[in-house]
């Protein structure tokens, strides 16, 4: 073994805490520790995250999660990709059929206020 003898073990003890410096300068593992969390917090503070980064990142996590798991329980990606775009066109259709009735009522409310100005003025004058 290479350090078989007590010697070399106090040897390599001692050429191990030399290199951090903490041991010689009379701070204890508290104070160091404490040194630690301070240099942490403050770098942290000097950082601030975006948690609207953040949110996005998550969300593309889920979708890709949720994309893995629709391979997997389709067999392939590709199939997977096929339940997907089915899905999503269902939804598609649903949301352009909902947008050309709320286009059709926001139509028929602005008709309706034109012909009641229309009256309201006509009776005024």
């Amino acid at each position: 073994m290479l350090f078989s003898s007590s010697k070399a073990k106090a040897h390599q003890d001692k050429s191990h805490d030399a290199g951090h410096g903490h041991h010689d300068s009379g701070l204890s593992q508290a104070d160091v520790d404490r040194a630690y969390q301070r240099g942490r917090r403050e770098e942290r503070a000097r950082h601030p995250g975006h948690p609207i980064l953040a949110l996005f990142v998550f969300l593309v996590a889920v979708m890709g999660a949720g994309m893995v798991i629709l391979a997997a329980s389709q067999g392939s990606f590709t199939r997977g990709g096929q339940v997907l775009d089915r899905g999503l066109a269902g939804v598609a259709e649903h949301a352009w059929a909902g947008s050309r009735s709320a286009t059709v009522l926001v139509a028929d409310a602005g008709q309706t206020l034109k012909q009641n100005t229309l009256r309201q003025n006509s009776v005024q004058n």
